[in-house]
């Protein structure tokens, strides 16, 4: 044999070989799956009693407007205006009713957000 005999010998072993195994496979059947069932309905959102933004209530005098801060009843901030000078803020920094800070526009403080997490 020569070499170009068996280069091509060689070439159709190569090519061919495969082709038994693609000839020989079958697709199986896909298996029958159950459908699939509908998204059941949401539910109504949950509704816990409470305001979830704060009550307002705008008081307007002659000397000042003063505009109440409320989350479930509770006064925790009121902001006043007066006719003359700058707006202030006066703060329930702990929850006892009492209002004890005072801020203005030039304060430098920074004031941490409070949230009640859990109350009964």
């Amino acid at each position: 044999m020569n070499k170009l005999q068996l280069l091509k010998l060689t070439l159709g072993i190569v090519l061919l070989a495969p082709f038994p195994v693609f000839a020989d496979s079958h697709e199986e059947p896909t298996p029958e799956y159950a459908p699939v069932p509908e998204p059941p309905v949401l539910p109504d959102p949950v509704e816990s009693g409470e305001a979830l933004e704060p009550e307002i209530t705008i008081i307007r005098r002659d000397d000042a407007i003063i505009t109440e801060y409320r989350v479930n009843g509770n006064l925790y901030m009121v902001k006043i205006v007066p006719a003359f000078g700058p707006p202030y803020y006066l703060i329930d920094r702990d929850g006892d009713g009492q209002m004890e800070g005072r801020i203005n526009d030039i304060y430098d403080d920074i004031i941490v957000p409070q949230w009640v997490l859990f109350s009964w």
